[in-house]
């Protein structure tokens, strides 16, 4: 369960770190919306990537998969206050709440 799961967030945040580093257009259209800088939405990107990678890693060091599961719980609950403050749509505050109810999952599977 904790390989699955792990794989499964990973290519998530692959896809929605890869969105905001290589520029994409609903991916710029929600930089605006929430008004945030192009070096900060490309930061959270780069912090996703990084989270990504730490999962996989994480099924080889368990503490660096704890780190990056953590890390990516707390991206997760300023994505969800950030979807709050700017009256979002809610489907994208569940989906939000949705990855971070899987990462506290794994974050408390076996190791």
């Amino acid at each position: 369960m904790t390989i699955a799961l792990s794989i499964v967030l990973a290519v998530l945040f692959l896809a929605t770190g890869g969105g905001k580093l290589l520029g994409a257009k609903a991916s710029l259209e929600a930089r605006d919306h929430f008004r945030m800088s192009a070096a900060l939405w490309r930061t959270i990107g780069a912090l996703e990537w990084a989270g990504a990678a730490g999962l996989i890693v994480g099924l080889f060091v368990p503490w660096i998969g704890i780190a990056a599961t953590v890390g990516l719980g707390l991206l997760m609950v300023g994505a969800t206050v950030t979807r709050l403050r700017y009256d979002s749509k809610p489907v994208g505050i569940i989906v939000d709440l949705v990855l971070l109810a899987l990462l506290i999952t794994l974050l408390f599977l076996d190791r």
